[in-house]
């Protein structure tokens, strides 16, 4: 009896799920991010990170059973090209998996799985979000903060005592109990 031998079976015979498996793979490389159920999500990432590691081997061996996962040429073209050079330093884990909602017929767990950025991509990421932001227009409602430098801590005060509206007294509102009772 093999002892730790797991796999998922999708209430599928073994043609049919080799295939479903073989077209989910190629559908991840080509799209780089596909929608899918968790069990299959979970299962499809060993076959992904197979590729892309037999695509950073680049054997002709490597090419060839390549060839025989994935059904079209040119999916294999570019995981041999882009996707080996994509990731120089990563052994394993190109794939993102990120929950979502429930489907809505079966109330399945949904997965979206997406393909990691490179290295360069994060960096050009990382120097967007440090980029000087935009400055705001200012909206003739709102009020000019002044500067902190500028003003001290009693003159902000002052200004603030000034710039507040004084209250109105309280009146009462008579209601319809209240006109009952005098």
């Amino acid at each position: 009896m093999p002892h730790q031998v797991h796999q998922r079976k999708f209430g599928r015979k073994t043609a049919q799920r080799r295939t479903m498996l073989k077209n989910l793979t190629l559908s991840v490389l080509r799209y780089e991010r596909v929608k899918t159920t968790e069990a299959k999500a979970k299962e499809i990432r060993r076959f992904v990170d197979k590729m892309i590691n037999l695509g950073k081997d680049g054997s002709l061996e490597a090419r060839r059973r390549a060839q025989g996962w994935l059904p079209e040429q040119v999916i294999v073209e570019k995981v041999f090209d882009d996707l080996a050079k994509r990731y120089p330093d990563r052994n394993s884990g190109y794939l993102r998996m990120t929950h979502l909602a429930r489907r809505v017929g079966d109330s399945a767990p949904l997965m979206l799985l997406e393909l990691m950025p490179s290295v360069e991509e994060t960096k050009t990421e990382a120097e967007a979000e440090a980029a000087p932001k935009r400055r705001r227009l200012t909206i003739p409602g709102r009020r000019a903060k002044p500067a902190a430098a500028e003003t001290t801590k009693a003159e902000s005060t002052k200004a603030a005592k000034a710039s507040t509206p004084a209250k109105k007294p309280a009146v009462r509102k008579k209601t319809t109990a209240g006109a009952k009772e005098a």
